[in-house]
């Protein structure tokens, strides 16, 4: 290697440490004992948090009467314990280990005033408030976090920034409403395409009112329509006030189920809105005061059904493939090029002979 390329390779060297020392995070040694990140604060102080992307999405929790709730949809109830297992992971993270001390790193750990992965702002019982800001992972179970109004950046390990969710279905019990498919009775739907009434009968098997054939009823179809009854999901709460965008003034679709068992007979009903431009539908239960969105999927079924849906699919009838007979069989023909050959004449020249006059004597005449 000649001197040249000593040099370069030693500049490439020294450009690689710099690299390194600049864009790695490294773990720095503390000047103190570890300590919680958040001081004292406990999480029964912590009566509301809000967490928040950079794009403005953003989910919000409060503590009345000693449980969470939704106050942006009329205090629909949240999960007790997924708020409180939050809140006690973000109380139990220490100020070790210690990540970097400069603001100029905020923005590459993404946890910037301005560039995070999420946003926490923590209000407590005694008026006062902590912002804390979640940034990129450092591996499957660890994340770097940042106080409010500090330069020090920590790793939080145990906590990840998607556990700081901004969705209300995050937060609550997804399950609106649940039949038990065993004890249904009896079921009526109605929507644009008409309304239809199904009672079980002596042998447990459903029937359809006001048919005049029920041969031609197809019993399992029911089966699998109040299937989706068993479990409706929600998205999302809506509040208690019926807006008029839910179009549940005219429903698209209403579906009313009887459930009995030995102690008692009731009735639930659900009724299904106008979809709205993100494709959900808004619904209300009679089990419940509130409005809610859910996916498409789990209530569409209702709303498109029609005639046909209850009706016995004819079996395809298989159509035979006839050989075709011998005498429209078609035989291939092979086409055979004559080959030319070269064919050689030979010509044959008769000898020359001389004739002369020949005397009886023999002597040739002169």
């Amino acid at each position: 290697m000649n001197r040249q390329n000593r040099i370069l390779t030693a500049l490439l060297v020294v450009q690689v440490i710099v690299a390194a020392i600049i864009f790695v995070p490294r773990i720095l040694p503390s000047q103190a004992a570890a300590a919680p990140l958040l001081g004292t604060v406990q999480a029964a102080d912590v009566s509301s948090l809000t967490i928040q992307d950079t794009n403005g999405t953003s989910v919000e929790l409060t503590k009345k009467n000693g449980a969470w709730v939704l106050p942006q949809s009329d205090d629909y109830a949240a999960s007790d314990d997924k708020v409180n297992a939050f809140v006690g992971k973000l109380i139990a993270v220490k100020s070790d280990p210690l990540v970097t001390r400069t603001a100029g790193s905020h923005k590459r750990l993404q946890v910037a005033d301005d560039a995070y992965v999420r946003k926490i702002d923590l209000k407590l019982a005694d008026g006062t408030s902590r912002t804390l800001f979640l940034g990129s992972a450092s591996g499957t179970s660890a994340t770097y976090i940042r106080l409010s109004g500090q330069d020090e950046v920590y790793l939080a390990r145990g906590l990840n920034s998607f556990e700081a969710a901004i969705d209300d279905a995050s937060w609550i019990d997804p399950t609106y409403l649940s039949v038990p498919q065993d004890k249904i009775l009896s079921a009526t739907l109605e929507n644009a395409q008409g309304k239809w009434q199904f009672t079980k009968n002596a042998q447990n098997q459903w029937a359809m009112q006001g048919a005049a054939d029920n041969s031609k009823f197809n019993p399992d179809s029911v089966v699998t329509l109040l299937a989706r009854l068993s479990s409706v999901s929600m998205l999302k709460p809506l509040g208690k006030t019926a807006k008029p965008e839910y179009g549940l003034d005219k429903p698209s679709a209403t579906v009313t189920v009887v459930v009995s068992d030995t102690a008692s007979t009731k009735a639930y009903t659900l009724g299904i809105g106008t979809k709205d431009k993100a494709g959900n539908y808004p619904v209300i239960s009679s089990e419940s005061q509130y409005y809610v969105s859910v996916a498409a999927f789990n209530v569409d079924q209702f709303v498109s059904a029609n005639q046909d849906t209850f009706a016995v699919k004819p079996t395809p009838t298989p159509v035979a493939t006839l050989a075709p007979a011998p005498s429209t069989l078609i035989t291939p023909t092979l086409e055979v090029t004559p080959v030319l050959t070269s064919t050689s004449v030979l010509t044959s020249t008769p000898p020359v002979t001389s004739t002369r006059p020949i005397t009886p004597t023999g002597t040739p005449t002169k």
